[in-house]
């Protein structure tokens, strides 16, 4: 099978059933005898279509005679699929063509021929497309067109950043970011992974040695097939993601709550940090969510883990030293990993989003011991999601102050008012946000909580 034509079925497939991309990708090509190079081209077909989709389409209306309403699904993931390697692989067009009327016809689909041949061979060059956009008066247009995002995201971001900050993070959602790897101590030394790796041949690059190793590799397909990675060696995880677990600073012998644990990357980390030897409770809204927490887990080696299903806005929970609470969130810093997310945002989410976030806030406060500490975290760079919630949260609970993140995490990635605040034009990463919230009294509320 062509990898276009993979490419195409699996984007078929989205449309029809929308999910995780990349879990679709790999459930689709494990299916197949496909190369590691293939594997990774299908890849970026189908995250370049979802990404540049509004660009994509903005091309290809260049050369067609119709709207995209009256063409079929398959036909324009077809035609996306040609404009991306055009647009954006700089394919010549005599071999884009040639390849997608091919995947056309594997798919059984000979009658869409006339028009691949037709659109494809008359896109305009760069040099028009990009002339054309020069003469769309309105900036947050023009911007949402060029980068490929929606407009109502374009437009918070030049008032809460600037129009030069925000083309610096349009351009990061659209730039390749390396997978970043965590080493796992529980399973193996770093002298062993750096052995194993050695064996696959590949060039490690060290992000961070603290509070835990975590790297790039060249050749991340490799490393994710290898019987390495299956034993725990391992896991994929976002450095500056660890930065709310580096701030809550777990210690051996401490009962933690891990809430909207799914799928376990916090989780797994803390129990890294303590060694297997402290009390976690880690919970989520469903037991598919956890299935995930819980085969990461097993994968890792790690046993000290209690996993329960729980609503963290309304569940009671155990008294614990420490809570940490990565909270559901529009996911707005992430674009760059998670290309259909800018699609599937939108500002009334975001306001929906910020009461669920709230409600957790408010429940889990209540199981925090007098001297305890709770982390509050997002990969949302939007201010609603983040101090605005904290700030809402502390004007109706004296009983809680924010602990300044600099004690525990490089004052680079801290903000002047206490929290940890990663912002992709600023620090090359994907965004994140997190706050320490100490309890100092026991509060006017009443307390519920499960003995241990």
């Amino acid at each position: 099978m062509r990898t276009r034509t993979a490419a195409v079925e699996i984007l078929n497939s989205l449309h029809k059933q929308p999910s995780d991309f990349e879990t679709r990708v790999s459930e689709y090509v494990s299916t197949i005898e496909f190369s590691q190079e293939d594997r990774d081209f299908i890849y970026a077909l189908v995250k370049g279509v979802i990404q540049y989709r509004r660009l994509l389409d903005y091309v290809l209306d260049f050369s067609l005679n119709r709207q995209f309403s009256q063409i079929e699904i398959t036909a324009i993931h077809l035609l996306r699929i040609g404009a991306f390697q055009f647009v954006v692989l700089k394919t010549p067009p005599h071999a884009l063509v040639y390849e997608t009327v091919e995947a056309a016809k594997e798919l059984k689909r000979p009658d869409l021929v006339p028009l691949i041949n037709a659109v494809l061979r008359n896109l305009p060059d760069e040099t028009n497309w990009r002339k054309s956009l020069t003469r769309i008066t309105d900036e947050v247009e023009r911007l949402g067109i060029e980068f490929s995002h929606p407009d109502w995201l374009v437009k918070r971001w030049i008032a809460n950043f600037s129009m030069e900050s925000t083309r610096r993070i349009l351009e990061f959602d659209n730039s390749y970011q390396p997978i970043c790897f965590r080493h796992n101590p529980i399973r193996f030394s770093w002298s062993m992974t750096e052995e194993r790796l050695t064996r696959q041949k590949q060039a490690v690059k060290v992000i961070s040695e603290k509070p835990i190793h975590f790297f790039s590799v060249s050749r991340p397909g490799i490393l994710l097939k290898s019987d390495f990675f299956k034993e725990g060696g391992c896991s994929v995880q976002d450095y500056n993601q660890a930065l709310a677990v580096q701030l809550l600073s777990p210690k051996e012998g401490e009962t933690i709550v891990d809430v909207c644990a799914a799928p376990g990357g916090k989780t797994t980390l803390i129990a890294q940090l303590t060694g297997n030897h402290s009390a976690v409770h880690a919970s989520d809204v469903s037991e598919q969510k956890m299935s995930l927490v819980k085969n990461e887990c097993a994968r890792l080696g790690i046993e000290s883990i209690n996993y329960r299903v729980a609503d963290a806005s309304r569940d009671e929970f155990p008294e614990a030293d420490k809570v940490l609470i990565d909270a559901p969130c529009t996911g707005t810093g992430v674009l760059s990993r998670r290309a259909d997310l800018r699609w599937n945002r939108t500002a009334h989410h975001m306001k929906q989003v910020r009461r669920l976030q709230i409600g957790i806030l408010e429940n889990m406060a209540k199981f925090v011991r007098i001297g305890g500490t709770l982390v509050y975290s997002t990969c949302s760079l939007e201010p609603e999601e983040n101090w605005e919630v904290v700030r809402e949260f502390l004007a109706g609970h004296p009983e809680y102050s924010v602990q300044p993140a600099q004690k525990w995490v490089d004052r680079t990635y801290c903000d002047d008012s206490g929290a940890v605040q990663i912002f992709p034009h600023k620090h090359g990463l994907t965004g994140s946000f997190a706050v320490r919230l100490n309890r100092t009294s026991s509060g006017a509320l009443q307390e519920k909580r499960i003995a241990i």
